[in-house]
Order: structure tokens, then sequence, then C-alpha cells
């Protein structure tokens, strides 16, 4: 007697069918949740991998926080960013809670200067001021606390946080910020990026090797920036970004 061959049922058949009994439509797996800013997938492990070049209109919609670095990079180069929140001396607390950036009617908080704002990108720079004194489970902390922040006034707003750039070797010995103390901070940066989900763009690459001071030609006072400084500091951001 000649035995048919045994074919198995079509995967699509039994699918369908199982999909038309009451009660029994498939469940998608569950998958992690992630905040809206990402556009997954996307890698924390690691600071941004160099990209294209972005048109300088990027930054047109982009709000930039930080101390009196930031403030030199918006008023001394070429970077035209939609929003300058700055201040000398900033750090990740008085950020989140001082009135120290201006308005027409005098000084605004944070809140206050975002508020009805539509930016879509927010970078920051800070912690070279507090380096010498505040403690790094304090600075983590507070930078957390800022993240949480931006993402309540901003929603979907991509973020962006940089690694922060040594000073000269002569700054650090004698002045301060310490360099050591610099480069343990970005590495909380990194951690801070991977928990809280942010772009770690690594700005202090630009401009030494690791443990390696800042050039005494890219600075004017050992911590500031000369025109080139600034150029390069454009560079590496227009070379580290995520699509929208």
């Amino acid at each position: 007697m000649l035995r048919r061959p045994f074919r198995p049922v079509s995967l699509v058949l039994a699918a369908a069918l199982l999909l038309s009994l009451p009660g029994r439509a498939l469940q998608p797996a569950p998958r992690e949740a992630v905040p809206d800013v990402v556009d997954a997938p996307v890698l924390f492990e690691s600071p941004l991998p160099a990209t294209d070049p972005v048109d300088p209109d990027w930054f047109s919609d982009a709000v930039f926080i930080g101390d009196s670095r930031t403030e030199g990079l918006l008023l001394y180069s070429t970077l035209r960013a939609g929003l300058g929140l700055t201040h000398p001396g900033l750090n990740v607390n008085t950020a989140r809670t001082k009135a120290l950036f201006p308005l027409k009617d005098g000084k605004a908080t944070l809140e206050e200067a975002l508020s009805g704002g539509t930016w879509r990108k927010v970078y920051l720079m800070l912690g070279v001021n507090e380096a010498s004194w505040m403690d790094e489970g304090s600075y983590y902390d507070g930078y957390a606390a800022l993240i949480d922040q931006l993402r309540d006034l901003l929603p979907g707003a991509q973020i962006y946080i940089q690694t922060l750039i040594p000073v000269t070797a002569a700054r650090s010995e004698v002045q301060g910020p310490d360099n050591a103390r610099l480069a343990r901070r970005n590495e909380l940066l990194l951690r801070l990026a991977r928990e809280k989900r942010v772009y770690l763009v690594d700005t202090a690459a630009a401009f030494a090797p690791p443990g390696e001071p800042l050039p005494e030609e890219l600075s004017t006072d050992g911590l500031h920036f000369t025109k080139e400084g600034h150029h390069r500091w454009i560079d590496c951001l227009a070379t580290h970004t995520v699509g929208l």
C-alpha cells in the first residue's frame, strides 16, 4: 500500500486558526519601557559614535544649559542655539532651583525659562564648578534630578549630556579644578546616561586623550577656550547626533 508523505500543517494557517478562536488572540511579548525621547533601539552603554555632520540649523531648536564655558561657546563662536541658559558658576543644583537665567522682566528659574517652550533638544555641560567641593553622590543625584525635571518640562525632547573637558595642566595644579576629579566625574556621566537613557557626547575626547590635560593653545586662561577651541567643540557636537 502506498503511503502518502507526511506534510506538516502550514504555520501560517495554524496561526490564523488560533487567532480566529475567541479569547485566543496572540499577545505580543512584553517590551522594556523606555522614555519617549528614545528612538528605539538605541544603546546607551557608551558615548555616541561619530556621525555625518549636521547642518548649522540643527541647533536652532536646542537649549544649551551650562556655566561660563557654555556661555563663552554661545557668545564667541558660530554656534546659533535656540536658547542659552547659562550662568557663571552654574552647577547641577543651582540649575534646578535658582532664578539665574535672564528674562525680559529679570531673572528666571529653569521652569520659568522653559515654560511653554517647544524645544526639541537639550545640551547639558555641568560639573566643573562643583568638582572641587561637591561629593560624587550628590553630583550624580543632582544631575539625575535635573534630567527628570527637563523631561517633565520638555516631554519628547532629546537630552544630550557632555563629558567635562579637562583644564590645562597649570590650571589643574594651581587653581583647579583637578583633572583627576573631572575624569572621575566623566565616569559618573557614563553611568548616568545608562541609567537615565540620555545621549552622552564625549566632548572631552575632542580636546585631549584620556588622562591628558587641555592643550595650552586651545585655552585663554586654562579653563575657557580660544576660537579654535570653540570650533573643536562645535565640530564634536555636530558629528555626534541622533536623528529625530
